[in-house]
C-alpha cells in the first residue's frame, strides 16, 4: 500500500484531534448540563421540604399551603408522623395515604417505579412528635431534554468532523503549494540547465527558508561543476603536452635511429615521464581533497623533521636549513612532508642561488618560512599563484619543471590541517612563502 501523501496525513491528524476533542467537549457539557440541572431541582426540592417543616413543626394542621414547583416533572411530598402518612398534593393540600387516595395519585406509583427519581428527605422534631417528610420527583423530563441534546450532537458530530476535514484539505494544499513549486522546479534542473533556481515564497516562513537554502546548495554545486569543467579542461591540456614531448622526441630519434644520442633521448623522456607522474600525483591529491572527507589517522608529526628530511633531497641550489628549530604539529605526516616537498621545490625552481628554510613555534602556532631570491612575484599575481594551473607572465612562469598544480596542493592540504598559506615580498629580491600550523 502506498503511503499517504503529506496532505492526506495532516488532515487525518486534524480531523481525529478535532473528533477527539469535539467528543470530550460534548461529553463534559452533557454531564455539566445534567448536573447543573439536578442541582437546581435539588435546591428547589429542599426549599419546599424546608418550607413545609416550619409549618409542621406545631404538628399536622388539617391543611397547609404549600406551593409545589413541578417543573422539573412530576412531584409529590410524603408526611410520615405518628404511624399515618399523608401525601402533599401539587395544590399544597395534605391529604391521608389511603388505598384510596394512593388509586387516585396513580402518577406517584409511576414514578415509585422510576429508577431515576430524585428524593428528598427530612426529618422534624414538632411538638406532637416525630414528622418525617419525603419528596419525590421523577427525572424523566431531565432525561429527556439530556437525550435531545445527546441526539443533536450524534447528529452533528459527523458533519463537524468532516467539515473540518475538508478545511484542513484545503489548508494543507495550500501550505504545499510552494513546496510543489520547489519540487517541480528542481526536478526540471539538469546538468545543461544547473544556472537555475527554484522559486522562494514571500511568506518569510520554513518553506522560504528551505527554497532559500536549496538555491545556496546550487549556487555550490554551480560553482563546483564550472570547476570541475574547467579542471578537466586545463588537466588534459596539460597533461597532453608531456604526452606529445614524449612521443615527439621518440619518433625524431627514430627518423635518425644511427645518429640519435640514444641516452640522451632516454634523459628526456625520463624527465618529461616525470614531470607526467608529478602532474598525476598533483591532480589526485587535489581530487582527494576537493572530497572534503574528514581527515583521519592524525598524529603529532615532528614538522621539524619533516623539513630537514625534504631540504636534503634539493640538489638545485643550495638551502639554508639553519634557522630550522623544532615544531610539532598534528597531521598526516605524509600530507605534510608533501607540502614541505612543493614549497622547496618551487622555491629551488625560481632561486637565483639559494633558498632559506625556517621554522620556529610562535605560542600555539607552528610557522614555516621558505624564502628564494628569485625574480619575486608581483603583488597582482600573488593570489593567483595558489590557484590550479596559473599561468604568471613574469620570470616566474610555469617551465619543465612543473605544471601549475604543487602550489594549489599545498594551498588545499594547509588548510586541511587548520593552518594557512600566505605569500609576501622578499627583500631585496624574490619571494617568501608562509606556512601556519597549530602547534600540536
Amino acid at each position: 500500500m502506498r503511503r499517504l501523501s503529506v496532505r492526506w496525513r495532516v488532515t487525518l491528524v486534524a480531523a481525529g484531534l478535532f473528533a477527539v476533542a469535539l467528543g470530550l467537549a460534548s461529553f463534559v457539557m452533557v454531564r455539566t448540563v445534567r448536573d447543573n440541572i439536578v442541582d437546581g431541582i435539588k435546591k428547589s426540592d429542599r426549599k419546599q421540604v424546608e418550607a413545609l417543616a416550619e409549618q409542621l413543626e406545631d404538628g399536622v394542621p388539617d391543611e397547609v399551603s404549600i406551593p409545589v414547583d413541578d417543573r422539573g416533572g412530576p412531584q409529590y411530598v410524603e408526611v410520615l408522623w405518628r404511624g399515618e402518612r399523608y401525601f402533599m398534593l401539587p395544590d399544597g393540600r395534605l391529604i391521608p395515604k389511603t388505598a384510596q387516595t394512593e388509586a387516585q395519585l396513580a402518577y406517584q406509583r409511576e414514578l415509585q417505579r422510576q429508577a431515576r427519581d430524585l428524593r428528598t428527605r427530612q426529618v422534624i422534631e414538632s411538638a406532637q412528635g416525630q414528622i418525617t417528610l419525603v419528596s419525590q420527583r421523577s427525572l424523566a423530563e431531565v432525561d429527556a431534554t439530556i437525550n435531545g441534546i445527546t441526539d443533536a450532537i450524534v447528529i452533528g458530530f459527523p458533519a463537524l468532523v468532516l467539515l473540518v476535514g475538508v478545511l484542513a484539505w484545503f489548508m494543507a494544499g495550500r501550505a504545499l503549494r510552494p513546496v510543489e513549486a520547489i519540487r517541480a522546479e528542481a526536478a526540471s534542473i539538469t546538468h545543461a540547465t544547473i544556472h537555475r533556481r527554484v522559486p522562494v515564497p514571500e511568506t518569510h516562513d520554513e518553506v522560504a527558508a528551505l527554497a532559500s537554502t536549496m538555491n545556496e546548495m546550487l549556487d555550490r554545486l554551480e560553482d563546483a561543476s564550472i570547476r570541475q569543467r574547467r579542471f578537466v579542461s586545463d588537466a588534459s591540456h596539460e597533461l597532453r603536452s608531456p604526452v606529445a614531448s614524449i612521443r615527439t622526441q621518440l619518433e625524431v630519434a627514430l627518423l635518425r635511429r644511427d645518429d640519435a644520442d640514444w641516452p640522451v633521448v632516454a634523459e628526456r623522456v625520463l624527465a618529461e615521464d616525470a614531470r607526467l607522474e608529478q602532474a598525476v600525483a598533483d591532480l589526485v591529491d587535489l581530487a582527494r581533497l576537493d572530497e572534503g572527507v574528514p581527515m583521519t589517522d592524525l598524529v603529532e608529526v615532528d614538522l621539524d623533521e619533516l623539513v630537514l628530511e625534504e631540504c636534503s633531497r634539493t640538489r638545485a641550489v643550495p638551502v639554508d636549513v639553519s634557522g630550522v628549530s623544532g615544531g610539532r604539529v598534528r597531521g598526516r605526516s605524509d600530507a605534510l612532508a608533501r607540502t614541505v616537498r612543493n614549497l622547496v621545490d618551487n622555491a629551488a625552481r625560481h632561486a637565483e642561488s639559494r633558498v632559506t628554510v625556517a621554522l620556529r613555534t610562535v605560542d600555539d602556532t607552528v610557522e614555516l618560512v621558505v624564502t628564494d631570491d628569485g625574480p619575486g612575484i608581483p603583488e597582482e599575481d600573488r593570489s593567483r599563484v595558489f590557484e590550479r594551473f596559473t599561468r604568471l607572465d613574469e620570470g616566474r612562469a610555469r617551465d619543465a619543471g612543473g605544471m601549475g598544480l604543487g602550489l594549489a596542493v599545498v594551498k588545499a592540504t594547509v588548510e586541511r590541517h587548520g593552518g594557512t598559506v600566505t605569500l609576501h615580498h622578499a627583500e631585496p629580491h624574490g619571494a617568501r612563502f608562509v606556512v601556519r600550523l597549530p602547534a600540536a
